[in-house]
């Protein structure tokens, strides 16, 4: 909240507005009472507002506050003691939950009853239009003092949930990152296993049987080079490249290749064959669809 030096200029609230307060304080002072029971009336006749007064000692207190107020904003030098005391009133609407657009109603009702008092009492007209004026500008900044209180608090809870909101995307990058890392470690152990895979299947064709060893070699050799491609594909990734799903498809591809492949020498019954055909077959319209669907992106380097 501003000062009320600040505050005062703003609203050009002079000397003269004061005095003008204090002769509508006067001039009001005999009806005080009526204004506030008809005040409390408007109040009671809203169910919104009505239950924050839930017995008659309730009511006869709040008008008590409401009568204190309004001769203090007439009377009040309008200095910095008089807005804490309307901060503080703010602050207790807003912890009671009082909607800040009942506090606008309010006032404005307020402002249309005082108005009314004000003309019926003044005769001349050049006096009435200056006394008015002193009196809308004394309303403005004592709504402007009990709204701010409102407008801290959206502050306050946008100031914590961009904290929040902050921490929790800083953290979820991190455990990302983290994941990120932990895939291609598990990607260079898998290229490791298949790099002994190969070496398995090279001693086999050299050592067993030659055309069995050679494709089996030849099937681990597309799951090492597929291995590579994925592994540039993440490491790609994590360096803020574009993330491709139809390099696993591809990997899988490689997989099934490999195990048609090694089905051709050892499998015994049709039904053992097929299946892999068949496997392949679903991949590679899956593979279709997602090369469609993604559009293809140099690797950064």
């Amino acid at each position: 909240m501003e000062s009320i030096e600040s505050i005062r200029t703003n609203f050009r609230f002079t000397d003269r507005d004061q005095e003008n307060l204090r002769k509508i304080g006067e001039l009001i002072a005999p009806n005080l009472d009526s204004i506030t029971d008809e005040f409390y009336d408007y109040l009671t006749q809203n169910p919104k507002t009505a239950k924050y007064f839930q017995s008659e000692k309730a009511i006869q207190h709040r008008k008590e506050t409401f009568k204190g107020w309004l001769t203090e904003v007439f009377a009040s030098k309008y200095d910095h003691q008089y807005l804490l005391r309307l901060q503080k009133v703010g602050k207790i609407h807003v912890k009671i939950g009082l909607k800040g657009y009942y506090v606008d109603g309010a006032m404005t009702y307020v402002r249309e009853l005082l108005r009314q008092q004000v003309s019926a009492r003044v005769k001349d007209g050049v006096c009435d239009e200056e006394l008015l004026t002193s009196l809308h500008k004394a309303l403005d900044i004592n709504l402007s003092a009990l709204t701010s209180s409102y407008q801290e608090e959206k502050l306050n809870n946008l100031f914590l949930s961009q904290n929040v909101e902050s921490k929790l995307v800083s953290v979820a990058g991190r455990m990302l990152y983290g994941l990120n890392l932990i895939l291609v470690t598990g990607l260079l152990a898998m290229a490791l296993g298949v790099v002994g895979l190969l070496c398995m299947d090279i001693y086999t064709a050299f050592t067993d049987e030659f055309y069995y060893g050679m494709i089996k070699a030849l099937g681990s050799l597309l799951l090492l080079w597929m291995m590579i491609e994925l592994l540039h594909t993440e490491i790609d990734h994590l360096q803020g490249g574009h993330f491709q799903v139809k390099i696993f498809v591809e990997l899988a591809l490689v997989a099934f290749i490999r195990k048609v492949f090694v089905a051709s020498f050892k499998t015994t019954t049709p039904l053992e064959f097929a299946l892999p055909l068949i496997g392949l077959f679903v991949l590679g319209i899956i593979y279709f669809f997602v090369a469609r669907v993604e559009k293809p992106k140099g690797r950064h380097h």
